[in-house]
């Protein structure tokens, strides 16, 4: 045991030089990311020098006025953290290690004083927001980073007790370990499977589309449905459309995945082809449930295109209008309409 804590040591001292130098490579960065979340020392010493992305209640501090721009995040050093909210060291949660070899951590500040908030937000010229809203304001890879933020402090927070005893757990430094106090079980944080699915006719000229109650006017999207307990993510596409609009699909197909805060997801992006035939919606589950043409698709998809806020505050004329870039089923419902490859989505997307 203490061989390998040596080993461990010496390759950390090996490796901190290269840490220093900007655009580490990938492999150092997760190498480097593995040893702080299982070393509670090395993560520690590192939150001084680290980045912040701070949440009051689950809403990030971003730069609202920057929207669709690489600016959006705001990442705070130690000390201008501290200066508004000294709990940095119990509070804060490992997100993930930039190109530059600098830990990024994300911290939950809970409800500030209105005074200390309103002082935070004028220095930083950025302002608390709705995460929904956020996901929708930033790139493909800072919403993943929002997500996963925020995902695991809130992990923490509901995680308390344990899951097995009902003791209290303790935390590791880096939030991504509790151990209980009692049974001295382990828990980590996981992500919920979700099946999303865009059904397509046999000639790919019109697809099933569907709305749900909490959609806003005129918005329609993929179905999506979480996996059962001993599922495979075909037999979930399967399954969840055949609940939801009463049709057998074929060859399913993945394309690409997304994390997702609602609540704590990982959506797992298909195509599958169906015969065009009278849907079958589930009145529980469904507002409506409708095949669309390619013409009125590539219609929809030009709207958001043009106004993004449409998945915010919803058409007022009822046009349909589908979900912004910031969701996969944006990405699966555009290159079925540009008839990319699937096999070349993926690099499309990131």
């Amino acid at each position: 045991m203490m061989i390998s804590t040596l080993f461990k040591r010496i390759s950390l001292i090996n490796l901190l030089p290269r840490l220093l130098q900007r655009n580490i490579s990938y492999v150092e960065r997760v190498r480097f990311l593995q040893q702080l979340k299982e070393q509670d020392t090395v993560c520690s010493s590192h939150i001084p020098g680290g980045k912040f992305l701070l949440y009051s209640q689950s809403k990030p501090l971003i730069h609202v006025d920057k929207a669709n721009t690489e600016d959006v995040l705001l990442w705070l050093t130690y000390s201008e953290v501290t200066e508004y909210y000294p709990q940095v060291l119990s509070s804060s949660v490992l997100v993930d290690v930039n190109e530059d070899g600098t830990p990024r951590y994300s911290v939950q500040v809970g409800a500030l004083p209105t005074t200390t908030q309103d002082k935070l937000e004028s220095a930083t010229g950025a302002v608390f927001t709705d995460l929904r809203l956020a996901l929708f304001m930033v790139s493909w890879r800072d919403a993943h980073t929002l997500s996963r933020a925020n995902n695991v402090l809130m992990w923490n927070k509901n995680n308390a007790f344990c899951g097995k005893c009902g003791a209290p757990t303790a935390r590791n430094a880096a939030g991504y370990a509790r151990k209980c106090k009692s049974c001295n079980t382990t828990h980590y944080p996981s992500s919920i499977p979700v099946g999303i699915v865009l059904v397509t006719d046999p000639s790919h000229e019109s697809i099933v589309l569907v709305r749900q109650p909490r959609h806003p006017p005129g918005m329609y999207s993929c179905i999506a449905g979480f996996s059962e307990v001993g599922e495979t993510l075909e037999e979930t596409v399967h399954r969840e459309v055949a609940e939801e609009v009463g049709i057998e699909v074929s060859s399913v197909r993945y394309v690409a995945s997304q994390h997702w805060p609602f609540p704590g997801s990982l959506m797992a992006g298909c195509f599958a082809v169906a015969e065009k035939q009278q849907l079958t919606k589930d009145n529980n589950e469904l507002q409506d449930a409708r095949w669309f043409s390619r013409d009125e698709v590539s219609t929809a998809l030009d709207k958001i295109n043009a106004n993004p806020h449409l998945r915010l505050r919803g058409n007022p004329s009822g046009e349909l209008f589908i979900p912004p870039p910031g969701a996969i089923a944006y990405h699966l419902i555009a290159h079925w309409i540009k008839g990319t490859p699937v096999q070349e989505i993926y690099q499309h997307i990131y």
